[in-house]
């Protein structure tokens, strides 16, 4: 990796990390709607979220990851268009363009194609690795 291409990847991490973690706190502060029950330990619906990375999926999964994806759009719509780009050339789909088109004077970007790797690369991961008493009570419990 050329010195361009590490400072285009860290910068666009940067960014994913931050839009990531601005989701995070959105879904965090999400009560209404929840599917766990009312006799739930879980609080809110990132960690509903949670849960369901970290064990099985429940049938509501598509409408979670739909509403992760609007979250994280509304945040990338807001980026400059050097920032999506840079995001966007870490994305398969930005690689594969990239290898194509060396020598291109424009970089093209797909706002699908960043809210897809954020929510893969960042999000998701993130949902993973969370624990709390609460989430850990209702994996116990399954």
């Amino acid at each position: 990796m050329d010195y361009r291409e590490e400072i285009i990847c860290k910068l666009a991490e940067k960014e994913c990390k931050i839009i990531s973690g601005r989701v995070i706190r959105r879904l965090q502060k999400m009560t209404d709607g929840m599917q766990s029950g009312d006799d739930t330990p879980l609080k809110n619906t990132w960690d509903e979220i949670c849960v369901q990375v970290q064990s099985e999926e429940s049938f509501f999964w598509k409408l979670y990851l739909a509403e992760i994806a609007r979250i994280i759009a509304s945040h990338v719509h807001k980026l400059d268009s050097h920032i999506k780009q840079a995001i966007w050339l870490q994305t398969d789909e930005g690689v594969s363009w990239e290898c194509d088109h060396d020598n291109a004077d424009m970089v093209y970007s797909s706002h699908d194609d960043i809210v897809e790797y954020i929510m893969d690369k960042f999000v998701l991961p993130a949902a993973a690795d969370w624990s709390n008493e609460r989430i850990e009570k209702y994996l116990d419990n399954e």
